[in-house]
């Protein structure tokens, strides 16, 4: 039994360790996948981003004063826009983009590199790649175009968002990156790409739902497991427990009669009388001896005897108020306290009845068990438990040498008299050692 307990101790242990880390490892798989596609996402608006501005700074690299304006928009969005100026006459898909406030500075700087360059213009949220040379040409492209349909297509694919933005204002390394954190219930990873020629950067933001809950999809096996392990743990304390109360049990219980022990007896005895002393409310301490029980043992042998005294022990308790301690104190001798018992005529009606009910019926098959009852009153006949069985073992063995059924202690065989309840400070508690005679009257 105690390896069961073991075993399923340490397999709950086992089994709520490995479901934590499965569950703390699924999450975690969850996170890295999710991050693993938003970052996916957001690169490949990268590469869409990327490949326009280099498309579009070959375009205007080439083109010439005879280049049809279709032919550098086609491969771009269709809102793209390009003009060739040559000799101050511009050729326009749309409207003159000479007018553009960032173009000046454009032309400067293609100037400089001997080359395209791409600045943003931010009244209209677009980028200008211009070439100035022997023409000057300007392809205009919108950011929120610069995707394309089959990045969208993929983004969609993931289950993610995605938006370019361009500012002149915000210049990062080329590739700067943030995230992916989580913002509003979402992954989100931004990357900053840097323009050519310094002319501004354009930012790629990408989100996508963050679903990595407690364990994602297998919550409900989980939550099985979780269970199983908290009952496998819970049933493991259990039976723990019944363990030590089996033992508190066994360590405080007469074995045969189910009565407290003598040790048992003498714990609650003792924590009684310190509770008689404090409020002087008394009690009585009886010892009770089985009449004849050797013969019994002898004639029908150890087994009925151990019938008898089990039997003797359930009367007992069915003789005393619940209030009263019921003890095997060895052998065929019980022991009985009865707090707040301290009158003469209220201690000979309970002996009365204990031996009444002692002998009104057979009490094993034919046989009769009668008992001879000694009492001893707490303070009069001793403020100590030791003092107290003395003089109710003394009360006892003169009712067994009378032939009568019960006697009360004779205080003049006892150091204490009737004043002695007067002070219960007198009483010394557990270490059980008697009052001063001088303190005491005789009776």
């Amino acid at each position: 039994m105690r390896l069961i307990r073991i075993g399923a101790l340490v397999g709950s242990v086992i089994l709520l360790v490995a479901t934590t880390v499965s569950m703390v490892n699924k999450r975690a798989e969850q996170r890295a996948e999710q991050n693993a596609r938003a970052v996916a996402t957001v690169f490949m608006g990268d590469v869409a981003v990327n490949d326009a501005i280099v498309r579009a700074m070959a375009v205007v690299d080439v083109a010439t004063a005879e280049t049809e304006l279709e032919a550098m928009t086609r491969t771009f969005a269709d809102t793209a826009e390009a003009c060739i100026t040559v000799d101050g006459s511009a050729r326009c898909t749309g409207p003159d983009l000479g007018a553009s406030s960032a173009l000046g500075g454009a032309i400067a700087a293609s100037v400089e590199s001997g080359g395209a360059v791409v600045v943003v213009d931010d009244a209209t949220k677009s980028l200008l790649v211009v070439s100035h040379g022997e023409v000057t040409t300007v392809l205009r492209l919108p950011v929120d175009e610069l995707l394309g349909p089959l990045v969208e297509s993929a983004v969609e694919r993931n289950e993610a968002t995605i938006a370019v933005a361009a500012s002149s204002d915000i210049i990062g390394r080329d590739l700067d990156r943030i995230g992916p954190t989580t913002t509003d219930g979402r992954l989100v990873v931004i990357d900053t790409l840097a323009l050519p020629g310094d002319g501004g950067s354009v930012r790629v933001t990408t989100s996508i739902a963050d679903e990595a809950g407690f364990v994602g999809d297998g919550l409900g096996m989980y939550l099985l497991l979780v269970g199983l392990g908290a009952l496998l743990l819970a049933l493991a304390g259990w039976t723990f427990l019944l363990d030590r109360r089996n033992l508190e049990q066994r360590a405080t219980t007469d074995d045969l009669t189910g009565l407290p022990n003598r040790r048992e007896f003498e714990r609650q005895t003792e924590e009684a009388l310190l509770a008689a002393a404090r409020f002087n409310t008394g009690a009585c301490m009886m010892l009770i001896d089985l009449n004849g029980f050797k013969q019994i043992n002898d004639t029908r042998g150890h087994q009925f005897g151990d019938l008898v005294l089990r039997a003797v022990a359930k009367r007992l308790r069915e003789a005393v108020r619940d209030t009263d301690v019921v003890g095997r104190w060895g052998g065929d001798e019980f022991v009985i306290l009865l707090p707040s018992l301290q009158d003469a005529s209220a201690v000979r009606n309970s002996a009365e009845r204990i031996g009444a009910q002692l002998a009104g019926k057979p009490i094993a098959d034919d046989v009769t068990v009668t008992a001879s009852i000694g009492a001893a009153l707490f303070p009069r006949h001793g403020a100590t438990l030791d003092d107290l069985v003395r003089a109710a073992d003394e009360a006892m063995y003169g009712a067994k040498t009378s032939g009568v059924t019960h006697r009360l202690a004779d205080p003049l065989n006892s150091d204490f008299g009737p004043e002695a309840t007067a002070d219960p400070s007198r009483y010394r508690g557990p270490d059980r050692r008697r009052l001063h005679s001088d303190d005491a009257h005789h009776v």
